[in-house]
């Protein structure tokens, strides 16, 4: 069974259909700070190589030796996003420590940049690397320099160490159950390992064999 529809209703929805989405992008324009087509061009172009080149060496090492100029231009992005906006949100933004942040964030950059290329030239000597081996700009992944650098802290560092109580000691209590003696024939999988650290805690259980 069928049902008719008014028409003028019709007419009224697919007036609303075309004129309210339009009406919301005028509004955006209008209240949002402007927003540069070199990032909106930076950002669909990140979007695209992410879906089209998978995890690699090849994208490890560009990853990490464009960290520090990548970092950097995302905080320009975040700068000249905060000058333009309005006087009384800028004022509201110095109130809250806004600008410190960023400046405490550039620090960060270049404390994480020394990090990342000190990996960088321990990976091109290990792997026997040549200058300009890897020099696909466009496969890079700060998300994943990001993360590593986090396991760097929690794993291996000093301020880390409340951390690994809280997460790896559980672990660690629970194992220590097993007798020495039936350790050797057991296997340990450490998913999500991090880097490594509560696996190396795991396989310093074993030494007590030797």
């Amino acid at each position: 069974m069928t049902k008719s529809v008014p028409y003028n209703l019709s007419v009224l929805d697919f007036i609303l259909a075309v004129l309210f989405p339009l009406l919301l992008t005028l509004v955006g324009c209008r209240l949002l700070p402007p927003f540069p087509w070199s990032d909106i061009r930076h950002l669909l172009t990140g979007l695209r190589i992410r879906r089209a080149h998978p995890f690699s060496l090849n994208r490890a090492y560009n990853s990490y030796s464009q960290y520090g100029s990548l970092a950097r231009q995302e905080v320009a992005i975040m700068e000249r996003s905060y000058s333009t906006i309005e006087r009384a949100h800028k004022h509201l933004g110095f109130r809250i420590g806004y600008p410190r942040k960023l400046g405490r964030l550039r620090e960060a950059i270049e404390m994480n940049t020394t990090i990342t290329e000190a990996v960088v030239k321990l990976a091109s000597r290990e792997l026997s690397l040549e200058d300009g081996s890897f020099c696909d700009t466009n496969q890079v992944d700060l998300g994943r320099v990001r993360e590593s650098l986090k396991h760097f802290v929690r794993d291996w560092s000093q301020e880390g160490a409340r951390e690994r109580e809280k997460i790896f000691q559980p672990i660690i209590r629970v194992l220590e159950r097993v007798p020495v003696a039936e350790r050797a024939k057991m296997k340990v999988l450490v998913p999500g390992s991090g880097l490594g650290r509560l696996a190396w805690e795991i396989s310093q259980l074993g030494k007590s064999l030797v």
